[in-house]
């Protein structure tokens, strides 16, 4: 049975050089010990014949050696590598060793006499992450993209400077290796999807070039319009205003059994129409019941700016249901299941909704499209004052820098209003 990398991790050193095999033509060599001062290690061989027949020569192309580091491989990195070279012989025909030295003769400098830095793709996303200053939740998203559709593609020990645009690697250029990502995306029918991930990867290599580990003018992941090419942008699903009073009853009723923490959530969602990423993670320490606001700190906005919310009578006694539940807490929306996250997943909104029967037709950020409307055609409030308690940017660059004013009162009188337009629909707190 092949090893995994635990299993590789765990190999004793002995005293004479042995080799384990992990699959596919891959072993694990293990040096011996030869003196007090050598513990041995471990590294990676490829085996195979070449020419690809059973008269070919059998031929060792060594891989890298295991661990963690730089110029250090795990054993999915090895594996990528010693697939990424035998595929390369295979369609040139070549011995697969001649590969790695045409890739060492571009990285030497000649004017130093040494070899010139060298990054693998995945150490320049963990570089790139640290530098980061995203929120939490956003960079955890962005990495799951680079790890489950970026990374598997391109291979994690790929040299950075190998996916410039017109470098040839592996048999295609950078530009090409990058397109190829964003065609396996495509085939899925995910067309959006792979014009975002071009976008991350552009913005990668961009920062890449930053740091000198690719020249300028090298991007290989530059837009281009033939990427999510039929895409047919979609927004939210949002009830009409017509609808709300039968919404607000099946939420009522929760003929679904949802969790009275997760229906809190909507309603609250529904009275204060923040983005689900800045509502779920609330915490008691940012409600100020002397002012009557609810201050959410700017990283969990999407502006990255500090919001208000002001807090209405309604709103007040849903968070005092949810204190019965969770005022022991640190947050307002606990999660009790011993899951990654301390409070309620995002996506629980969304989940009750659908099992109340409004897949397709409402979602949680929906929401906000729905108080945009309503409180223009049926409060009659100015666009401003509610895009503002959304908390979408005004105007240009050059108002955002000039305009202080928070229009706080006619935002509280907006949300009093609001939520007391939702209590005669039929909202039960």
């Amino acid at each position: 049975m092949p090893l995994t990398d635990i299993d590789v991790k765990r190999l004793p050193i002995k005293e004479s050089r042995y080799k384990k095999t992990v699959g596919d033509g891959l072993y694990v060599v293990v040096e011996a010990i030869k003196n007090k001062k050598s513990s041995g290690g471990k590294s990676f061989v490829g085996v195979m014949r070449f020419p690809p027949s059973i008269k070919g020569r059998q031929i060792d192309v060594r891989i890298g050696v295991y661990g963690k580091g730089m110029d250090k491989l795990s054993l999915k990195q090895a594996r990528d590598e010693w697939e990424r070279l035998r595929s390369w012989s295979r369609e040139n025909n070549r011995d697969p060793r001649e590969l790695q030295k045409e890739e060492r003769r571009i990285l030497f400098d000649n004017s130093t006499g040494k070899f010139n830095e060298l990054i693998k793709l995945d150490e320049l996303v963990n570089l790139y992450f640290k530098k980061s200053t995203n929120k939490p939740s956003t960079i955890e998203n962005e990495r799951n993209q680079f790890n489950n559709q970026i990374i598997p593609e391109l291979g994690g020990h790929t040299p950075v400077k190998f996916l410039g645009w017109d470098y040839s690697y592996a048999g295609r250029t950078g530009r090409q290796a990058i397109l190829k990502v964003t065609e396996k995306i495509e085939q899925r029918g995910s067309l959006n999807q792979a014009k975002k991930v071009l976008g991350k990867m552009k913005v990668l290599f961009d920062f890449a070039i930053e740091r000198g580990y690719l020249e300028r003018n090298q991007n290989p992941a530059l837009s281009a319009k033939s990427v999510g090419r039929g895409h047919i942008k979609k927004n939210n699903p949002c009830l009409s205003w017509k609808e709300v009073p039968q919404f607000l009853n099946d939420l009522n009723e929760n003929k679904a059994n949802g969790s009275e923490v997760v229906l809190a959530a909507i309603k609250l969602d529904i009275m204060t129409f923040v983005r689900v990423g800045s509502l779920v993670p609330m915490k008691w320490n940012e409600l100020d019941y002397e002012n009557d606001l609810w201050q959410i700190p700017g990283n969990r906005m999407k502006a990255g700016k500090d919001h208000l919310v002001p807090l209405t009578d309604p709103i007040k006694e849903v968070l005092e249901v949810l204190r019965r539940f969770n005022g022991h807490d640190e947050y307002v929306f606990r999660s009790h299941r011993g899951r990654k996250k301390p409070h309620i997943d995002e996506s629980a909104l969304n989940q009750l909704l659908k099992r109340l029967g409004y897949g397709g037709r409402q979602t949680a950020h929906g929401l906000r499209q729905l108080v945009t409307i309503a409180g223009v055609d049926v409060l009659k409030f100015p666009y401003e004052i509610i895009s503002r308690q959304l908390a979408h940017a005004q105007g240009n660059k050059i108002r955002q820098a000039y305009d202080r004013s928070t229009m706080l009162e006619e935002r509280r009188d907006f949300m009093n209003q609001w939520c007391d337009q939702l209590v005669t629909l039929g909202l039960q707190i």
